[in-house]
């Protein structure tokens, strides 16, 4: 039995859930049973419907230490032999209660601090950069690198990807709750300048603004709703525009070469060290620079002509991420 710690919601996205799920079905290939716990049931929906079971505490998920109460009561009902955590509002005595009774793994981006925990997850290309000197003398083992990135079956060990000379089908996935608008900035101020390219926006079940979106559909601007077949919509498009976040190991694994943006503080390293390493290219800040379109325009032109740059890219994509990070963390945790 292993209990997984993870929301989903307007605030924090879905990428949290979404790269547990993968790590889910993983140990349940291994015959393991999984149970989510979750602060609200904003996430449940997305959890139930891939087949795992999902607790509610209704709390607060930015409090992480006013569950505990509730969080020990399930805890002590399953008697699970691993308790997995993804959030960024975790604390020192949250992880100091849990580990009195209970292995715990913590999948951690930002690294501000040496968890008590059994095992510590980063599996983001930045994480090589990283000081985890702090762990030399405890407990905690590490599981570091992109080789670990969690992602679901459907992106495991792809063929090549088919860099055509002609560019024809662009990706944008902008979250699963896209709050800094930035589809409708892209349908609205780039769509129409390149009328000869189909758009395809991926739109996550939680964006509030799904209806505002559908009525800016036009020939060259396809949305897919609350997609099932990622992988399959990715392999389609020769180029993809994408938020900084899980979907980048997802399109390394399907090798189209992508232009990352940032939406997030904690979004900045992994775009930033995707273009450092001539794997991406980024694209900047949408919040906060004024000529950010201005960028992804001159980003998405510059790709269009180059099949060099592109092949470059995706082949550096696939060498970096093969899609089996889910399973050899299952395999690694239950060892």
């Amino acid at each position: 039995m292993i209990l997984i710690r993870a929301d989903a919601n307007e605030k924090t996205g879905s990428g949290h859930v979404m790269r547990c799920l993968s790590i889910a079905s993983a140990f349940k290939a291994k015959g393991e049973t999984v149970i989510f716990v979750a602060a609200d049931n904003k996430s449940y929906d997305l959890v139930t419907s891939k087949g795992f079971d999902c607790e509610i505490l209704d709390a607060d998920f930015s409090d992480m230490d006013g569950e505990l109460n509730k969080l020990t009561s399930i805890i002590s009902l399953y008697n699970p032999s691993l308790f997995i955590v993804d959030s960024y509002f975790v604390t020192e005595r949250y992880f100091a209660e849990l580990g009195k009774n209970i292995k715990t793994v913590y999948i951690d981006d930002l690294n501000f601090k040496v968890w008590d925990v059994d095992y510590l997850i980063n599996y983001n290309i930045f994480s090589s950069e990283y000081d985890y000197s702090g762990y030399k003398s405890t407990k905690t083992k590490l599981l570091l690198t992109p080789e670990y990135a969690p992602l679901r079956d459907e992106f495991r060990n792809l063929p090549p990807h088919d860099i055509k000379d002609n560019v024809t089908d662009v990706l944008v996935s902008a979250g699963g709750s896209d709050p800094a608008r930035i589809s409708e900035r892209i349908i609205n101020e780039i769509c129409p300048m390149m009328p000869d390219i189909r758009f395809h926006f991926i739109i996550g079940a939680l964006n509030p603004r799904i209806d505002v979106l559908k009525k800016l559909e036009r020939d060259n601007v396809i949305l897919h709703i609350n997609e099932q077949h990622i992988a399959d919509l990715m392999r389609k498009c020769d180029i993809a525009v994408s938020a900084s976040g899980s979907t980048l190991y997802e399109l390394c694994a399907c090798g189209v070469p992508t232009i990352v943006f940032t939406l997030a503080d904690n979004q900045i390293p992994a775009a930033d060290m995707f273009d450092k390493t001539g794997i991406m290219l980024n694209s900047g800040d949408c919040r906060f620079d004024e000529k950010f379109i201005l960028n992804l325009e001159s980003c998405i032109r510059k790709l269009i002509p180059d099949t060099d740059i592109r092949n470059k890219m995706s082949y550096n994509m696939q060498h970096l991420v093969d899609g089996r990070g889910a399973e050899r963390l299952a395999e690694r945790l239950l060892s």
